[in-house]
């Protein structure tokens, strides 16, 4: 009964780590082409999207943007017509620098926030043995390094140092004098190093086209999860040994590698106007994540392991830009796949194959400054369960995100 009742207690603990809560929210020009960026890699976010292309950049460039993150989640099973998260906005920010040492060598740095989000439920929600409240925030910093190996050939690597803070709530089906179930929570940090590799290719450039090829690694990253806080409270005394107040635990996380391959197409219509064609093909190899064990220090809480199964899926992604003058005026979208097959799709992170349009708009200032904004609609719905909780519902999901960002140029 005790391994029972761990097991669902962690079954989705972490869950907000991976899948649907990898922010592709890394650059406000790029949201609004649909998140085609690789083989344009154009300005300081290359730092991100594709280190090689860092070396279109003349002089030093700074970006800072954020994007206000509104979801809207509800799901229906057989015991309501309707449940309500009580999420709230997020604001998953960046910052990069890129600038010229020299002909052949450049350096760049980032720093963004590449997964998070958060759920809330009322705490006496039908789903509560599975979550109340989970919350996650990840910061990546990125110093990076490009070399021009000829003029059509480019090449960048960085390196990239991610932190990683998250809290999870639910409530355990143990019940007391006080209440009629317990409640858990646990709270912890996690680091871990990665890379990021890319080649940039302007195979043609001349005053009437512009064709580029780009291709970008971002290895995989193993996040330690060590050192972590569980809080028991409404435990009665009978289990006080098996959850105590306060224990730690161990654990790690298998985050995916991605490699990504892009081209764009720029062709000048006149000396006022110009149109850019850009396209993005990914893979993403979730099948690193296939199970999440976590190893506790008090010996009478009975460690956990729970296969995940995730699998590795591909997404594809388009844009359009037209200038007019100072003017830049954006369309585009994307079709991402799920990772996260029927039979383990968690309330709090019901994700789905879909597809969502994009929009944005750019204007240049001065020679100096530019500014950026994006608008993105997510929607979708999904029947599916959970079926080590044995928990069923359909979902229907709506995230609207717009996007803000300042670029400098000296």
């Amino acid at each position: 009964m005790k391994k029972t009742i761990i097991s669902a207690l962690f079954l989705t603990s972490l869950s907000a780590f991976a899948g649907g809560f990898q922010l592709n929210l890394q650059g406000i020009r790029s949201i609004g082409m649909g998140g085609a960026y690789t083989g344009l890699a154009y300005g300081p976010s290359a730092t991100f999207f594709n280190p090689g292309g860092l070396t279109q950049i003349k002089g030093h460039q700074f970006n800072l943007g954020t994007n206000l993150v509104f979801p809207s989640i509800s799901l229906q099973t057989d015991a309501y017509d309707n449940i309500d998260q009580t999420t709230k906005m997020a604001t998953p920010i960046h910052f990069y620098y890129g600038g010229q040492i020299n002909e052949k060598l450049y350096v760049g740095f980032g720093l963004n926030n590449q997964f998070g989000s958060s759920s809330s439920f009322s705490d006496d929600w039908q789903g509560r043995y599975i979550v109340q409240n989970i919350a996650l925030k990840t910061f990546m910093f990125q110093p990076t390094v490009a070399y021009k190996i000829h003029e059509k050939l480019s090449i960048g690597i960085g390196a990239v140092y991610t932190r990683g803070n998250f809290s999870y709530e639910k409530a355990i089906p143990i019940s007391s004098e006080a209440s009629d179930y317990g409640k858990a929570r646990l709270e912890g940090k996690g680091s871990a190093f990665s890379f990021n590799l890319g080649a940039f290719s302007q195979l043609i450039k001349n005053d009437k086209m512009e064709l580029g090829l780009g291709v970008d690694y971002r290895s995989g990253m193993n996040l330690s999860l060590n050192g972590g806080t569980a809080t028991f409270t409404g435990v009665p005394s009978s289990l006080a040994t098996t959850f105590p107040s306060t224990t730690t635990f161990e654990s790690g996380l298998k985050l995916p590698s991605v490699i990504t391959a892009g081209l764009s197409f720029k062709y000048v219509i006149n000396e006022k106007s110009e149109i850019t064609f850009a396209y993005d093909f990914a893979q993403t190899n979730w099948s690193s994540y296939d199970t999440l064990s976590f190893d506790f220090k008090n010996e009478d809480t009975p460690d956990s392991k729970t296969v995940k199964n995730w699998q590795n899926v591909s997404s594809h992604r388009f844009g359009l830009e037209y200038k007019i003058n100072k003017l830049r005026f954006r369309v585009g979208g994307y079709y991402d796949q799920s990772p996260i097959l029927d039979g383990y799709v968690s309330p709090e992170l019901p994700d789905a194959t879909h597809m969502a349009p994009t929009l944005g708009f750019g204007m240049e200032v001065s020679e100096k400054i530019s500014f950026d904004i994006s608008y993105l609609s997510q929607k979708y719905s999904r029947e599916a369960s959970l079926d080590a909780a044995g928990f069923s519902a359909k979902y229907n999901r709506g995230v609207d995100v717009v996007g803000f960002s300042l670029t400098v140029k000296l």
